[in-house]
């Protein structure tokens, strides 16, 4: 009995002794608030605490003198000795500095934590808000297009050649807006209008297998872009961008000859954090003339965002993003003729015209006690396709309505031990379902998903692994595939850092790859209802060296890298349908074409800072691929007439080479600011696109005839120049295609012209 009396008053003593003793304050930097910086005790383990959404902390002590360390990725780690006497509350504000190691650039998609960039075991790029301003871009997927090993063709993205061209559905590569995916359920591709360009705080490229963490569509890597928070000053930015076409290097195709064919572009963003609340509120009118004729854009979109910090329980916050828009977006998938490249096929182009809504209510709760954090994100995203929402005489309107919708959700769990061990699990559903009677019926399918990964770190060493287990049904038809990741990184030297890295990815075929039936003018788009899932496997080796000019900070970056495919999908051309079609039976399908096979070689470059009085940003790379078929006499398809097809039959060069890529791809943004002037300039290359589907070259549009005069070397260069007002108000002309070159997009996709562009930007 004594010894359970002792042992109740030495319990108390203990609590006695930290009662009320209590250390606070605010961690900023440069005035603003830091969100998440951890404070520990460092002779005192489980003692810490960690900033909220107002940078505020609160640690209780014991008596006695203690030394604090800040820790903030990204920033240099600061200690602070607090002294403190019974019942004693005491005041500690601390303002943290930026790490002067490689770029201080913080990323969170490799493990869906905050690391370093130079720390992390894939390759990653990332660009900053200045490039994407920079650029007087109206669709976010412009500015990407201008990214390292990155190329964007109709929409679909492809990361060092994983891909080659599809026309709207499926990708290889994911894109989402802060960590949630931005692709439809029927077509399964990005939906890149949506992006709030005007509230983007950067962007991050994973390039190779990202479907450990991301899922199917990251079979070819995947594209985070991550908003701003908000802060306690309210921030308001206008920006009014004018575009004018200028005149096509041809006479003949200069259409608009004696008029004026132009784009606008107005955002406005809002932000603001009072009390224990964020508030965003963004908005976008659009409206795009074309330099191909009849080809008219246009949308408006307006997106909110409210998120509550809870008062009554610590670490807890929940909220809603919606999106709304209203869009129709032309489109022509081939023109008339080489001589009228400016001209839709039988001058009837497309346009993809749709209202679309997304509803995405979130929670998180983090307990910086034992590092913990629970998070369920999900989302409710409609896409209404018009016209005639409900306009056919065949079905009811029930059956006539046409629509897409996607139900998902994505509960993850995370446990991190200071920084050296995080565990990563979580599980994702997805319901996609479809409508469209005209086009591809009405399908659904659902995907179930379980995936964890652990990251360690140890001094100069980090390693992750991770693995997910897929389960995805369609229709009738039932998958299940285990697919791993693993990785390492090791410090070599003070700013060198060495990478190994091995992922697996999955993509099942969209609703519209399998069941579409589609023409846009006389072009038909086949359905490929045996379209099997295509698997793969991506690994590289790199070494990253951090480089220092007085102020001016960046690296360099050399990868080698190779990626494998099973049952590759490939939007071919070929002789799918029946005579009586448009073309013939001439038209476009999704088909497995077996196993292929790319490696390569990539260098990098990026940095920011100042040289000098004057500002600098670079980014830029080169990129060189061999992407090859593994068996080129493999039949994999028989077509319309039963001609069984293999590559060799149905490729315009039968050296191996996979269809629609650059073997050479380089990219150069560079950007330098003096007092309130800037320049820059956008450089890109590719060399010849070697092999198309060879039946495009037989088509009497003069495809073979552009080929042979403009396949070869392309280099484009963007020009730009811009003037600060005052503090909060800049302006700045663009010139694209300075150099007015006529170049291919793809077969039967002549680039647009030269290009001139005002941009107006206001902050209030």
């Amino acid at each position: 009995m004594k010894k359970i009396i002792s042992l109740i008053s030495l319990s108390f003593l203990v609590c006695s002794a930290w009662a009320q003793n209590i250390v606070s304050g605010k961690v900023t930097y440069k005035a603003e608030e830091l969100i998440g910086v951890n404070i520990s005790a460092i002779d005192i383990p489980g003692v810490g605490s960690v900033t909220d959404s107002k940078g505020n902390y609160s640690i209780k002590m014991p008596l006695g003198c203690t030394n604090l360390l800040f820790q903030y990725i990204g920033f240099e780690n600061k200690t602070a000795q607090v002294c403190i006497s019974k019942n004693q509350l005491i005041s500690l504000d601390v303002s943290l500095k930026e790490s002067s190691e490689v770029l201080g650039t913080v990323v969170i998609s490799a493990g869906k934590f905050e690391q370093r960039i130079e720390e992390v075991t894939v390759s990653m790029d990332v660009i900053k808000p200045s490039l994407i301003e920079n650029k007087a871009a109206a669709s976010i997927d412009k500015t990407i297009n201008q990214a390292p090993s990155v190329h964007i063709v109709d929409g679909q993205a492809n990361i060092r050649s994983g891909s080659g061209w599809s026309y709207g559905a499926g990708s290889r590569v994911m894109v989402m807006v802060d960590g949630m995916p931005l692709m439809s359920g029927d077509q399964g591709a990005a939906e890149w209008q949506l992006v709030p360009m005007e509230n983007i705080a950067q962007i991050e490229i994973i390039k190779g297998a990202s479907s450990v963490l991301f899922g199917s569509s990251a079979l070819n890597g995947s594209i985070n872009i991550r908003t701003n928070y908000p802060t306690s000053v309210p921030v308001n930015k206008l920006s009014i961008t004018h575009t004018v076409y200028g005149k096509p290097k041809r006479d003949a195709i200069h259409w608009y000859k004696g008029g004026y064919t132009s784009a606008n572009n107005i955002s406005y963003f809002h932000s603001h954090k009072k009390n224990n609340q964020d508030f965003v509120l963004g908005a976008n009118i659009y409206y795009d003339g074309g330099y191909v004729q009849k080809v008219i854009s246009k949308r408006a979109r307006i997106n909110l965002a409210h998120t509550t910090y809870s008062k009554k329980v610590e670490g807890l916050s929940y909220g809603v993003k919606t999106n709304f828009m209203r869009s129709k977006i032309g489109d022509a998938i081939m023109w008339e003729h080489d001589t009228l490249a400016y001209l839709a096929l039988d001058n009837d182009p497309g346009f993809k015209n749709n209202g679309y809504i997304s509803i995405d209510p979130f929670i998180t709760y983090s307990n910086p006690e034992n590092g913990t954090k629970h998070s369920l994100n999900t989302r409710y995203f409609r896409v209404n396709i018009y016209p005639g929402y409900t306009d056919s005489v065949k079905y009811s309107n029930a059956q006539a309505s046409r629509f897409s919708t996607v139900y998902f959700a994505d509960y993850q769990f995370q446990k991190q031990l200071k920084e050296f061990f995080t565990l990563t699990s979580g599980y994702t559903f997805k319901y996609s379902k479809g409508q469209d009677r005209e086009v591809y019926g009405k399908h659904q399918n659902i995907n179930h998903s379980l995936y964890s990964q652990a990251d360690f770190k140890y001094k100069r060493l980090n390693l992750s692994f991770g693995g997910r287990f897929e389960h995805f049904k369609n229709n009738s038809e039932t998958y299940n595939k285990p697919i791993i990741r693993t990785g390492i990184n090791y410090k070599l030297a003070k700013a060198t850092y060495v990478r190994g890295s091995y992922g697996e990815g999955i993509r099942f075929p969209s609703m519209l790859e399998r069941f579409v039936t589609y023409n846009t003018g006389p072009v038909y788009i086949y359905p490929s209802s045996e379209l099997k899932p295509e698997t793969g496997w991506s690994s590289e080796i790199g070494i990253k060296q951090g480089v220092k000019i007085g102020d001016w900070r960046g690296f360099i970056d050399l990868a080698a890298f190779i990626m494998e495919y099973d049952d590759m999908m490939e939007f071919s051309f070929g002789l799918w349908g029946p005579q009586t079609d448009g073309l013939g039976g001439l038209g476009f399908k999704s088909i497995n074409i077996g196993r292929s096979q790319i490696k390569g070689l990539e260098i990098a470059v990026a940095g920011e800072g100042a040289i000098g009085s004057v500002e600098i940003t670079a980014l830029g790379s080169y990129t060189f691929t061999v992407p090859i078929i593994d068996d080129k006499n493999d039949v994999y398809y028989t077509d319309s007439t039963g001609v069984a097809l293999n590559y060799l039959q149905t490729s315009s060069d039968t050296s191996g080479l996979l269809k629609y890529r650059y073997q050479h791809l380089a990219k150069f943004d560079f950007n330098a600011q003096y007092n309130r002037l800037s320049f820059g300039f956008s450089f890109r290359y590719n060399s010849a696109m070697e092999n198309i589907d060879s039946i495009f070259e037989d088509l009497q549009f003069g495809i073979k005839d552009s080929r042979d005069r403009l396949n070869n070397t392309t280099i484009i260069i963007d020009l730009r120049m811009g003037y600060e007002i005052t503090e909060n108000s800049a302006i700045s002309f663009n010139i694209d295609n300075s150099l007015n070159r006529e170049y291919l997009q793809r077969p039967a996709s002549l680039g647009p012209p030269r290009t001139f562009s005002l941009l107006y930007k206001l902050q209030f």
